[in-house]
């Protein structure tokens, strides 16, 4: 479908408050408008200063303060707030770490506290270090066990089935210790395309293998078992997949052929160059801002990365629209406005805590309200940055970036510090770092996060979180189905005002014209308008360590990478991380998955495709025939080869009838593409995730249905025949958005649609 301007204005922040915020009726309907819905949650956070003697009058006051912030796009808080604020028994924090310990009634303790945080809406954070390796002793039964990695497919199970209300899916984190002996499993665990597509995955890395990996790359690489600390070496003709304990050889005997540190590094790199996972967690710098380490080590952190939480804790998020603050004239922020911004808003989010919050189970209640931490972090820096006409990719952006971070970290510092005399400081201020450190009382045990802002940022018409835009022209498909150009809000807003933007512009934008070759947009302004890939991966890394140096948790940031980025360049990107000390990283290859597929424009051939003709049949073939279960019955999927290959499909219904002339066309077509030399790839690609609305209803009520559609199964017959396992129905759906069936980006690991605002981690 080509694509037109949009003339009526389909506001995509409005549709995604329509769709996902404001609160409807028991049939769907929608009962507030998003103005209300601000009201709603300002009241709401308001009334908590009640229980601190404050009167109704300094009370309605609070709440038109937090409203006018909030409706003018100035900040916003995490999506469950903005959602579950006075809604009965909801829950108001985004993110949780829920401890997985080495027994089944630990780990099950885990997998129900889960289903009950995902529930209600939250992100969850594992790492399965103390899990025993696969094959060890279980001295109860004698038998040994099957490992961290079949435990952890019970808690993704466990999210694939709940069901967070209409639009919050699960996201999930993983992590493990590059010191345990499964650590090879853990990092190839997404080598598997139907496997744990709701995580991401991170490994814990130490300060001393980092600095192995510098001084003395061929050192043998040795972990330890958790259960009784044994150390051990790992032999590098296991197989990868399958090895246990007892394939492992002690540490301190014969080390021949062993996995050495160069070697556990190669295959972090090369799998993230692969997938885009597993990302990187420095964990002993985590560790070293744990301000409260006498409650005990931080291991895990939220999904995407930028919260690290004690076991048990959750923590409430909420981020600063930088670009607001941007003076008339583009010379510098009103940092007055900033100033007030924070402090109101570090007094939100400690009244979110406070608040008729739903705690999923008692413990986490107590660490929450214990630590009272918060993250209060900002989005539309580079919108910031286009006002101010600085280049995202330049040391002027660094130095910027730098001073904001520092900035916001001390007012919302002086905020907290503020409160903690008027209410009193977190209750585990003692021996923590506030207390023995720097002597000085605090609300909140932290108070700054750097988070990914993806639903709100579209709310707040901004780019999102610290990250340079994606693209800054691209097609969104209203709810008619029809498809339109849109522009990046801040440039749609710019080329208004200064009277350049034009359709014909945006279908040049939309064909991927460099915008420094558009005479129609200023040079000043064109010259700032860099894109996610055209931003060098150093500087990527650069302006995230520029924040993580004034921020008391982590930064969310994806190292978008062109496709062609080589394994050497993930490895540079990786060990620049290290260098500049940030807390984790995360980098992405474009296409690097199958199920992701968007590119930031559409390209135009130069020249016409080549044809060609279907080759002959031969009199006799071989062939697979595959049974699905679908809405309309049985479907029989028969793939027959010729010396090249698969080359022919043929489809029979069973006695259920539904529609077997569509499925006939389907399979004619498809042999025709196959016999015509089109990759099996491509078409599976189009075929899976197709939803039939007979088959999509009857899986609710029969488990046997596995698929989507007649052509899902077809995509999925074809996959079998080619050796490939079965893609999940969640892993499908990532290819396009499910919501909307436009194409997906990644950010900050995960699926992002530009055109509705879905997005999903792992």
């Amino acid at each position: 479908m080509k694509a037109k301007i949009d003339k009526n204005n389909h506001d995509l922040a409005t549709e995604v408050l329509n769709s996902r915020y404001v609160m409807k009726d028991a049939s769907g309907n929608i009962i507030e408008t998003p103005d209300q819905m601000y009201c709603r949650v300002a009241k709401f956070i308001a009334q908590v200063d009640k229980k601190y003697g404050a009167s109704d009058s300094k009370i309605n006051e609070l709440a038109k303060k937090f409203y006018k912030l909030m409706a003018n796009g100035l900040f916003l808080p995490n999506s469950p707030t903005l959602m579950n604020a006075a809604r009965e028994n909801a829950m108001l924090s985004a993110c949780f770490v829920i401890p997985v310990g080495d027994s089944i009634a630990d780990i099950f303790e885990a997998v129900r506290v889960t289903a009950l945080v995902q529930k209600g809406g939250g992100g969850t954070g594992f790492t399965f270090d103390r899990l025993r390796p696969t094959g060890d002793i279980v001295s109860s039964s004698g038998g040994t066990t099957s490992g961290p990695i079949s435990f952890w497919k019970v808690i993704a199970e466990t999210t694939n089935a709940i069901q967070q209300g209409a639009h919050r899916r699960g996201a999930n984190m993983a992590m493990m210790s590059v010191e345990h002996p499964d650590i090879l499993k853990f990092i190839n665990a997404k080598q598997q395309k139907d496997a744990f597509n709701n995580f991401n995955i991170s490994v814990k890395v130490t300060n001393s293998f980092m600095e192995t990996l510098r001084s003395t790359p061929e050192r043998t690489h040795v972990v330890t078992n958790p259960r009784d600390k044994k150390r051990y070496i790992i032999p590098k003709d296991i197989i990868l997949s399958s090895y246990t304990i007892q394939n492992l050889r002690e540490a301190g005997t014969n080390t021949d052929n062993c996995f050495t540190t160069r070697d556990i590094w190669n295959l972090i790199v090369k799998n993230a160059h692969a997938t885009g996972e597993p990302g990187l967690c420095f964990i002993d710098r985590v560790n070293k801002d744990n301000p409260t380490p006498a409650l005990g080590k931080i291991d895990a952190t939220n999904p995407c990365g930028e919260q690290p939480l004690l076991d048990f804790e959750a923590c409430n998020l909420g981020s600063l629209n930088v670009s607001q603050c941007v003076l008339p004239d583009s010379s510098d922020l009103n940092w007055t406005k900033l100033a007030g911004a924070t402090e109101l808003a570090v007094r939100f989010l400690d009244n979110v805590i406070d608040a008729a919050n739903y705690w999923p189970v008692e413990k986490i209640k107590q660490m929450t309200l214990g630590n009272r931490k918060i993250g209060l972090g900002i989005m539309g820096l580079n919108d910031a940055f286009i006002l101010l006409g600085i280049r995202y990719d330049s040391n002027e952006a660094v130095v910027f970036a730098r001073k904001l971070g520092k900035f916001i970290n001390e007012h919302a510092h002086n905020a907290s510090q503020k409160l903690a005399e008027e209410k009193g400081s977190f209750p585990n201020w003692k021996e923590s770092t506030w207390d023995t450190k720097y002597n000085r009382p605090m609300r909140n045990a932290t108070c700054t996060t750097i988070a990914p802002t993806g639903s709100i940022s579209i709310i707040a018409k901004c780019s999102s979180g610290i990250e340079p835009v994606f693209s800054f022209a691209y097609k969104r498909r209203a709810l008619d189905g029809k498809e339109f150009v849109q522009i990046h809000p801040l440039l749609e807003k710019l080329g208004k005002e200064q009277g350049w933007m034009s359709d014909k512009l945006k279908i040049r934008l939309l064909a991927g014209e460099d915008i420094r070759q558009i005479p129609d947009i200023p040079k000043d302004l064109a010259d700032v308008l860099v894109t996610a890939h055209q931003v060098a991966p150093e500087w990527h890394v650069k302006i995230q360590a520029a924040f993580q140096e004034n921020v008391d948790n982590a930064v969310s940031k994806t190292v978008n990478l062109p496709h062609d980025a080589t394994v050497e360049d993930i490895d540079k990107i990786l060990r620049l991380a290290y260098d500049l000390e940030t807390k984790g990283i995360t980098v992405y290859r474009d296409r690097c998955r199958e199920k992701q597929v968007i590119s930031a424009v559409n390209e135009i051939p130069d020249s016409p495709v080549p044809t060609s003709s279907p080759r002959a049949r031969p009199r006799k073939t071989t062939g697979t025939t595959i049974k699905a279960k679908t809405g309309c019955g049985s479907l029989f999927v028969t793939l027959n080869k010729d010396d090249k290959g698969l080359f022919e499909i043929f489809t029979n219904l069973g006695k259920a009838g539904g529609c077997p002339s569509q499925s006939e066309a389907t399979a004619r077509i498809l042999s025709i593409a196959l016999r015509s030399g089109v990759e099996p790839e491509i078409l599976i690609e189009q075929l899976k995730g197709i939803r039939c609305l007979s088959t999509v209803a009857r899986r609710k009520s029969n488990s046997e249905i596995n698929v989507l559609s007649c052509p899902d199964a077809i995509a999925r017959a074809l996959e079998e025949a080619l050796g490939n396992d079965f893609v999940s129905v969640s892993e499908a759906f990532m290819r396009k958005c499910p919501e909307c069936n436009s194409q997906l980006r990644r950010e900050a690991g995960c699926n992002v649609c530009d055109n509705c605002g879905f997005s999903k981690c792992g």
